[in-house]
């Protein structure tokens, strides 16, 4: 075999063969010959032969040449891998090295598989490398021992030929060589034996090529592991909604739950234990501002009672028909028999004091209900500022927050909304200032007083 594979050069040794055989079928086309593969066009015989003008067969070859150095690459690194697997199986133990020869085993079967369609495919180049050159050759061959059928009688023929086509010289008698010498050897040589020759070789070099073709597509295409795909599969990312909607959960995560904020309020001194704690902060949700949350309703704190003035005595009667006076000062009656003594002197006895001659005016029992409309409104007025005074010590209501629960995927982004700021925790109460005594009216009058007042009286109607 040549080391160039040369086509052009190779044609070239058969050109002037084919020239002449052409030469003959356009003079006996001339004289009326025809054919459909020979006499269509006036170049048709040396279109025939330069069908394969223009193959580069020397590039085919370095491309054999290159595969055949890459598949011997191949089946060295194939070796060197199954000695690698085998150094591996006395180094590594275990699950994971089960799992690493079971991965490098996977891939030498796709090494070898790779190596042997490299393989192929070198093979099948140098195979249609081949093939196209013998095609080649064939045709020359072919077309040069066509032409030497006629040696002898080329010189005539070829002169005849030339003046049947240009139509100088001694046209008849060339017309008469053509007719009864050249075109029988048409006939015979050049249809018969010289055509088929031309025609078997285009279908051989298309043959030649289908063939290299479905050699190489018919092997295996091989597949390699990622060696990622060993370890564990990593979590895919959870899609996330907008970083405003996220601030906004995170504030409400961090404000202090509501057990902790219901905890550190303690009711004010003088608060009675029964009154009802504030209701506990409800649940707030982002991103839409709450609305105001009514509390819930509280019952009204009992009103307090009022200091007493001084300890008295226990309740007494004035004489036979003031038993207690009702709501007014107890033991009325001794402490104005007290102070009749102390003013008239010891010298009554029992009997004045039990049964005085005293023209008095019986007090009237409305007299101590006079205290009491006033006591009533100063009970209302201290009612009402206790009232202010939890109206004020009352925690704002605050929202507790929701537990903040995993996200679901979002499909399209929200609108962003209006960041809501949670609310502070309500600052600790100030304690309860103590309700101040209530002072006696500046115009009652004490039941010494009234007896004082009364004793000039009694003086003067007993003189």
């Amino acid at each position: 075999m040549p080391d160039d594979f040369d086509v052009g050069a190779r044609l070239a040794q058969g050109r002037p063969a084919a020239d002449t055989l052409q030469r003959y079928v356009a003079a006996c086309r001339q004289l009326g010959y025809e054919h459909r593969d020979l006499t269509l066009h006036p170049a048709q015989v040396t279109d025939w032969y330069g069908t394969e003008d223009g193959m580069d067969l020397a590039a085919l070859h370095r491309c054999c040449v290159a595969l055949d150095g890459v598949g011997r690459a191949a089946q060295e690194a194939l070796a060197v891998q199954e000695r690698q697997l085998g150094e591996l199986s006395a180094a590594w133990e275990g699950a994971g090295g089960d799992a690493a020869r079971m991965f490098l085993a996977r891939h030498g079967d796709s090494s070898a598989v790779a190596t042997a369609a490299v393989r192929t495919a070198a093979e099948a180049l140098v195979s249609l490398r081949e093939e196209l050159w013998r095609v080649v050759g064939g045709k020359v061959d072919s077309t040069v021992s066509a032409e030497g059928r006629a040696a002898g009688a080329q010189a005539q023929w070829s002169a005849a030929a030339t003046s049947v086509t240009t139509g100088t010289g001694d046209t008849a008698t060339a017309g008469e060589i053509v007719e009864h010498a050249v075109k029988p050897f048409v006939d015979t040589v050049i249809r018969d034996e010289w055509l088929p020759a031309m025609q078997d070789a285009v279908a051989a070099v298309t043959a030649a090529y289908d063939g290299a073709t479905a050699e190489i597509a018919a092997e295996r295409t091989p597949t390699f592991d990622v060696p990622g795909d060993l370890g564990p599969d990593c979590p895919e990312p959870r899609p996330s909604c907008d970083d405003e909607g996220q601030s906004g959960r995170a504030d409400v995560a961090a404000s202090p739950p509501a057990a902790a904020m219901s905890a550190a309020w303690s009711p004010p001194a003088g608060m009675p234990a029964g009154t009802p704690a504030a209701t506990a902060p409800s649940a707030w949700s982002p991103p839409v501002p709450p609305a105001p949350v009514p509390s819930a309703p509280v019952a009204p704190a009992p009103l307090a009672a009022p200091a007493p003035e001084a300890p008295l005595p226990s309740p007494g009667s004035l004489g036979s028909g003031m038993p207690g006076l009702g709501g007014g000062p107890s033991g009325f009656g001794q402490h104005f028999a007290d102070a009749l003594s102390g003013l008239l002197g010891g010298g009554l006895g029992g009997d004045a004091l039990e049964s005085p001659d005293l023209d008095l005016e019986e007090p009237a029992l409305d007299e101590p209900g006079v205290e009491e409309p006033e006591l009533e409104e100063e009970n209302e007025e201290d009612a009402e500022l206790e009232e202010d005074d939890e109206a004020e010590e009352k925690p704002e209501s605050v929202v507790a927050a929701d537990p903040v629960l995993p996200e679901e995927p979002c499909d399209p982004p929200p609108e962003p909304a209006a960041t809501v700021a949670a609310p502070e925790p309500p600052a600790p109460p100030p304690p309860a200032e103590p309700v101040p005594a209530a002072e006696p009216a500046s115009d009652e009058q004490t039941p010494c007083e009234i007896a004082a007042g009364e004793v000039p009286q009694v003086g003067e109607s007993a003189g």
